[in-house]
């Protein structure tokens, strides 16, 4: 074939998958005039298409109004395609980009049992040895970047046990709750910025800053991090390093389905 030369496609079938589009993009239910508007076609073309996409539960409609939504054939499309993504291979090519651009080293970390747990690493040019931070290790919740980033955004219910536990070890029983107090005001803000801090906390001459990665369902699924030395690394919440990291964040989110109406900054 030609050097350039554009592929044939069939047109019925990218016809049918812009009705699909179409249904996908809507925030309600569309009625058949609308799908025809956005389409390009005459209502009956577009009927045909949506009682075949019926027949496959790919489309299913209202019986009291008689608009159109998709149905539990998309779902089933989309688990199936998440499924066969693994996660950090997902992540590896943004995290290598990252740890070339930065040249600090870029961990991805998930909530295991035991806690935040690292499960994949990538070092960078500036790199230091980092012995305690090998892909298995678990981390503090309230003293490494990533941990707070999960307390932020995971259910309570998940976190909260591990995390008074830790408080408790950390600055004793006295003033607990003024101690929580201040630990519910911080994470709220992580929320808020969709990006934790951790400077000389874990390691007294490293700093850390990590963005959440998310899931269809908007869940906080991993952790994205990346470490330097202080002085090194510009760990600015708004800063270029951060940014980056909120794009890659961003990015892989949407390959795992993730929709949001407005991206942070």
């Amino acid at each position: 074939m030609e050097e350039g030369k554009k592929k044939r496609g069939i047109q019925s079938i990218n016809v049918g998958f812009s009705i699909l589009k179409a249904l996908m993009q809507s925030q309600y239910p569309l009625p058949l005039k609308e799908i025809s508007e956005q389409i390009g076609l005459s209502p009956s073309k577009i009927h045909s298409y949506l009682v075949s996409f019926q027949e496959e539960e790919m489309v299913q409609q209202n019986p009291e109004t008689g608009f159109y939504s998709l149905g539990t054939s998309c779902l089933k499309l989309g688990l199936a395609y998440l499924d066969q993504f693994d996660l950090t291979e997902l992540c590896k090519p943004h995290m290598r980009q990252l740890a070339n651009d930065l040249g600090h080293t870029i961990f991805l970390g998930v909530w295991g049992n035991r806690g935040p747990t690292i499960i994949y690493r990538l070092d960078g040019t500036y790199s230091e040895t980092l012995f305690d931070l090998r892909i298995g290790s678990v981390l503090p919740i309230l003293t490494s970047a990533v941990g707070k980033n999960f307390a932020a955004h995971l259910p309570e219910n998940r976190v909260m046990p591990s995390l008074i536990e830790e408080l408790k070890s950390n600055k004793g029983e006295l003033n607990l709750d003024e101690n929580l107090r201040n630990v519910e005001e911080m994470l709220a803000t992580i929320k808020k910025d969709g990006i934790s801090q951790g400077r000389a906390e874990m390691l007294s001459d490293l700093t850390a800053i990590s963005v959440p990665i998310f899931d269809f369902s908007n869940n906080m699924i991993a952790g994205l991090t990346i470490m330097g030395k202080i002085g090194g690394l510009d760990d600015r919440i708004n800063g270029s390093a951060a940014k980056m990291l909120k794009q890659a964040a961003f990015e892989i989110s949407q390959k795992r389905g993730y929709k949001v109406l407005e991206q942070n900054n």
